[in-house]
């Protein structure tokens, strides 16, 4: 006999030394199932499809599905029943539904532009570029499609945002270019899409006037009497790191992060016992194989290791260096780590320089205020010098491995020889021309003139 059952009653169901079944007044066939053991068993008593007879199938176990929830999927198997449908395969169905539509969801998830973008930066973390590259495509190309399936991104969608950068910053158009080029090439490659979206654009019609090109900035002689004597009031790390740039020719990247390990040992232990002594260094009678810098092939743009030939001004620039007993960077701000804040020494440079050709201007009787320094980045120094290199009637070739510019083609592989002693020669001839530019009628300052002491940590 049925009982309209209720969530006290369920719970002081006595137990038996036999399995008895209590059936609900208000549901069709629904009963719970009371064990000798204790446990409380939903089921549903009806004639299934397929079926002649009534026969009992589990909903659940009290109390994980309590009496509300066991009458609302005994109706829907009631239901079920009545329609000739079987409930197992219909939840059967449903599950395989729910877990298509889960799949689904997932497959949009790993495909939106978004997370393809992130994969194309994890793959390309070892590069140079890497964190410069990252923040460019999260700031122009994730913030504008990220959310998007990469195969709902058109040819017209690229389009529009290239016009749109083109038309503000023509070098982050560029930039935006290229990494887009590069991510839907990597979803083609891994059959994410059929096809790129910037396959069927035109390079030259869409960046047709406007004005890309490479940078020709270089710094006259003005500027550069205005760039040196400016490092000079740059306390250390930042000018001795500046005046390193100009003589070196290296990469900012290269010099910020040189170590003292990089240099010969006889060189190393030279400064060493100068400093110890207080002597000052004969760099012209030392042995040109001492003053040797080699950046490691992990630290170079070329993948190659790079011997710099060091001239006797970059010389006295380490040895004006301070030691740190936890460093072994040559330019550091903490003791324990490479060099930072350029950004904001760049700025100090900057003003300082242009306070230094306003200063000239008004000894030339000319009125400073219409002086002004044009806009220049850190790279531009590369370009001074191999402007004067090539000024100074330096050989292409010897000037360009000067810059550390690698080969190419069949030379690459087969032409191994380094052209030391002809880069040596270049970069001394530099060196004597910048001295003749930044101080034509004076001696140069000595060494250590302008190093900031730096007490704590040092280890000479």
């Amino acid at each position: 006999m049925a009982t309209k059952l209720t969530e006290k009653a369920v719970e002081r169901l006595r137990i038996k030394s036999t399995p008895y079944v209590v059936y609900d007044a208000t549901q069709v066939g629904l009963g719970l199932k009371v064990t000798p053991k204790g446990k409380r068993i939903w089921c549903l008593q009806l004639v299934y499809p397929r079926h002649h007879v009534q026969t009992t199938r589990t909903l659940g176990h009290y109390p994980g599905m309590g009496l509300a929830e066991a009458r609302e999927k005994a109706g829907k198997w009631y239901g079920f029943v009545k329609k000739g449908i079987d409930p197992h395969q219909a939840e059967a169905e449903d599950r395989e539904r729910a877990q298509a539509a889960a799949r689904a969801a997932a497959l949009r998830s790993e495909q939106t532009f978004a997370s393809v973008a992130e994969r194309y930066i994890t793959d390309r973390r070892t590069n140079r570029r890497a964190k410069t590259d990252a923040a460019e495509i999260r700031r122009m190309l994730v913030s504008e499609w990220g959310a998007r399936p990469i195969h709902t991104i058109s040819p017209r969608d690229v389009r529009v945002l290239i016009e749109r950068l083109r038309g503000r910053v023509p070098y982050d158009a560029r930039n935006a270019w290229s990494h887009a080029v590069g991510i839907f090439k990597q979803c083609v490659h891994n059959e994410l899409i059929e096809a790129s979206p910037c396959a069927s654009l035109d390079k030259r019609l869409l960046f047709k006037n406007a004005k890309i090109g490479p940078r020709q900035r270089v710094l006259n002689e003005q500027e550069i009497v205005a760039f040196w004597r400016a490092t000079r009031c740059l306390p250390y790390p930042f000018g001795a790191l500046y005046r390193m740039l100009l003589l070196t020719a290296c990469r900012l990247s290269e010099v910020a992060r040189a170590r003292w390990s990089e240099f010969h040992p006889e060189l190393r232990r030279t400064i060493r016992e100068a400093a110890r002594t207080g002597r000052i260094v004969d760099w012209a009678g030392t042995s040109d194989n001492l003053k040797i810098w080699t950046i490691p092939r992990e630290r170079f743009k070329s993948d190659a290791e790079h011997v710099v030939p060091l001239s006797d001004d970059a010389c006295t620039i380490l040895e004006t260096l301070p030691r740190f007993a936890a460093c072994d960077f040559l330019f550091t701000t903490t003791g324990t780590i490479p060099v930072s804040g350029l950004n904001h020494s760049k700025a100090r440079l900057d003003d300082r320089m242009l306070r230094t050709l306003r200063a000239m201007a008004r000894r030339r009787g000319e009125d400073p205020s219409q002086v002004a320094l044009a806009r220049w980045v850190n790279h531009d120094l590369r370009r001074v010098v191999r402007t004067n290199l090539s000024a100074l009637e330096v050989e292409e070739h010897v000037a360009e491995m000067a810059l550390g510019h690698g080969r190419k083609g069949l030379q690459r592989i087969y032409d191994q020889h380094r052209f030391e002693p002809q880069i040596r020669e270049a970069l001394v001839r530099w060196a004597n021309r910048l001295r003749q530019i930044v101080s034509p009628a004076t001696e140069p300052p000595a060494p250590g003139a302008d190093v900031v002491s730096l007490r704590r940590g040092i280890r000479r």
